[in-house]
C-alpha cells in the first residue's frame, strides 16, 4: 500500500480524525482504528512504529489504513454490515415495547411509580410477545426511550395576564439607577439549615483530610442538634450583604418578618425609600403584612413581587448559593449555638468576598411573552 501523505488529506477531513482521536465518548474501537490513521498519513510514521506505539499487529494497521486510504473518510473505519439470521425481534413486537414504555403504571392497573424493564417485560408477556430483558434494553436505548427517569417539569401556566409585567418591572429594576436617598435590596431566607453533629468518641473525631489518591471521609452517622432560618436582605448592585438575621426553624413568621423589614429601616436611617424585591412567600402577602405595608410606617418600603414559578428573578438565591458553598457545605457542630455563631461569623466574613451580582437583561430583545 503506497502511503497517503498528510497534506493530501482534507482540513476538514483532518479535524474529524482529530476529534475522533481525542473524544471521550468514541467506542475505543473506533478510536484506535483513527490513531492508526492519524499516526500514518498525518504523522507519516512506518507501519511497525504505527503497531509498536499503538500496541497492535501489523496486519491491523494495514487494514485500516489500506481502508481509509481508499476512501478518505472516517466513516470507512466503522465495521461494516455482516450477513448472518434474520432479526427475530419483529417490528411489531418492538411496537409493544416502546408502547409500554411510554405509559404510565397506573394506566395499565400497576402498583409500581416507574415502567421499569422487568415491568415492561410482564406486561409484553401478558400481551403474547415474550422477550428477555437484553432486549428490551436493546430496543429502548436504540429509540432513546427511558422510562426510568423523571426530570421535574412545570404544568401549570407561568403566562398569567401580570406575568410580564411583573418580571419586566423586577428587570428594569436592577437595571435603574437610583438617587442617594433610595436604595434597592433582595430579600429572601433559607429554611432548614441543619446543625448536624458527629457522634463522640469517634477517632479522629469522625473525619480525616484527603491524603493522595484517597478523598477526605466523613463518619456516615450524625446527630441532628435543630436547625435554624437565614434571613437576608442583600443589595445586588455591590453584593453586599445589607441585614441578616436567624431564626428558629419554624419560628419565622409575619411578626418577625415585619420585624425584619423595620430593622433594616434602622439600618438604613439615609435612605429615604427601601425598594424591595421577594417572592410570594406566606408571610410576604399576608393581611397582616399589607396592613404594615400601607401604614405610614410602612411607606418607606416599595416591594416587587416576583411572579409566580419565577422566585429565580430574586438575586438574594445567588448570595444563598454563594453563601451556602463557602460556608455551609460539609461542616459539623457540636451544638445548636454553634451553628448559630458560625452563621453569624460567615455573614460577618462575606463583605471580604462580596461581588456585584451581574445582571443582563435587553428589554428590546427578549421574547414576547
Amino acid at each position: 500500500m503506497a502511503d497517503v501523505a498528510g497534506d493530501h488529506l482534507g482540513y476538514d477531513e483532518k479535524m474529524r480524525l482529530l476529534r475522533l482521536v481525542r473524544g471521550q465518548k468514541a467506542e475505543h474501537r473506533l478510536v484506535v482504528r483513527a490513531w492508526i490513521v492519524w499516526l500514518r498519513f498525518v504523522e507519516r510514521r512506518s507501519v511497525s512504529a504505527t503497531a509498536r506505539t499503538l500496541g497492535v499487529t501489523r496486519p491491523t494497521v494495514r487494514q485500516w489504513a489500506g481502508r481509509y486510504a481508499s476512501s478518505r473518510t472516517v466513516e470507512s473505519l466503522e465495521d461494516r454490515n455482516r450477513t448472518g439470521r434474520p432479526a427475530v425481534i419483529l417490528t411489531r413486537h418492538q411496537a409493544v415495547i416502546l408502547s409500554l414504555a411510554c405509559r404510565r403504571p397506573e394506566e395499565l392497573g400497576r402498583l409500581e411509580g416507574r415502567m421499569t424493564q422487568a415491568v415492561i417485560v410482564e406486561e409484553a408477556g401478558l400481551q403474547g410477545v415474550e422477550m428477555s430483558r437484553s432486549s428490551v434494553q436493546r430496543i429502548l436505548a436504540g429509540a432513546e426511550v427511558q422510562p426510568h427517569r423523571e426530570r421535574y417539569y412545570l404544568f401549570t401556566k407561568k403566562d398569567r395576564p401580570d406575568y410580564a409585567v411583573r418580571r419586566d418591572a423586577i428587570c428594569e429594576a436592577y437595571l435603574r439607577e437610583y438617587p442617594d436617598d433610595e436604595m434597592l435590596v433582595c430579600i429572601d431566607e433559607k429554611t432548614g439549615i441543619q446543625a448536624l453533629g458527629l457522634p463522640p468518641g469517634l477517632p479522629h473525631g469522625g473525619r480525616r483530610g484527603p491524603t493522595y489518591g484517597i478523598p477526605g471521609r466523613i463518619d456516615q452517622h450524625y446527630i441532628r442538634h435543630g436547625s435554624r432560618s437565614l434571613v437576608v436582605a442583600v443589595r445586588p448592585e455591590t453584593g453586599d450583604l445589607v441585614l441578616g438575621r436567624t431564626y428558629p426553624a419554624r419560628g419565622y413568621k409575619t411578626d418577625e418578618t415585619i420585624e425584619f423589614l423595620r430593622e433594616l429601616a434602622r439600618a438604613l436611617p439615609h435612605i429615604r425609600l427601601i425598594h424591595v424585591v421577594w417572592d410570594n412567600g406566606t408571610t410576604h402577602v399576608s393581611k397582616q403584612m399589607k396592613a404594615f405595608l400601607a401604614s405610614e410606617e410602612g411607606q418607606r418600603f416599595a416591594v416587587l413581587y416576583t411572579p409566580a414559578h419565577a422566585s429565580w428573578l430574586d438575586l438574594a438565591e445567588n448570595f444563598f448559593s454563594r453563601f451556602s458553598r463557602r460556608y455551609l457545605i460539609g461542616r459539623r457542630y457540636e451544638s445548636l449555638q454553634a451553628l448559630d455563631d458560625h452563621l453569624q461569623a460567615a455573614m460577618d466574613d462575606y463583605p471580604r468576598i462580596a461581588r456585584p451580582m451581574r445582571w443582563t437583561y435587553n428589554p428590546g430583545q427578549r421574547k414576547a411573552a
